[in-house]
């Protein structure tokens, strides 16, 4: 039996925008939060902060946990656990990683995520916080396995 994987998510709003990095799968584009997956002995934050740089060139300051949601593929091949964090910005430099999966970082206004492919679907949620402040408690979002 394969463990779930826990991927951390980082919400970097900056005026009334958001970090996004987009994803080739194949033929398949589509847009993420930075992060990625939890190393074993580090904390979530540690997590957010290495995986934003990694993908973004950015350098972050991780806050508090926004959201849990998991992502649960019916066929049994994935299970995913997703810990969105905050995060505020700090420093650094725009870039794309080489030989990644990335093929572009942007930040994009709020108002358009909806209009987004965007993975996990959280596009309602992150809209919704940003409207409200990111409020203070942690809100479990589900399933949210898209096809």
């Amino acid at each position: 039996m394969t463990q779930p994987r826990v991927r951390v998510g980082v919400i970097i709003p900056h005026d009334d925008q958001i970090l996004l990095v987009r994803h080739r799968k194949g033929e398949k584009t589509y847009w993420m939060l930075p992060g990625g997956g939890l190393d074993y002995g580090e904390t979530f934050a540690q997590c957010a902060e290495r995986e934003v740089h990694e993908e973004t060139g950015l350098t972050i300051k991780a806050d508090r946990v926004v959201y849990l949601s998991e992502a649960i593929c019916p066929r049994g091949s994935r299970h995913v656990l997703n810990i969105f964090m905050l995060a505020s910005l700090e420093g650094g430099s725009l870039l794309i990683p080489e030989g990644d999966v990335i093929e572009e970082v942007a930040f994009h206004p709020i108002s358009d995520l909806e209009g987004l492919v965007l993975y996990p679907a959280v596009a309602p949620q992150l809209v919704m916080a940003h409207r409200n402040a990111y409020p203070s408690e942690i809100r479990y979002l589900g399933s949210l396995w898209v096809d």
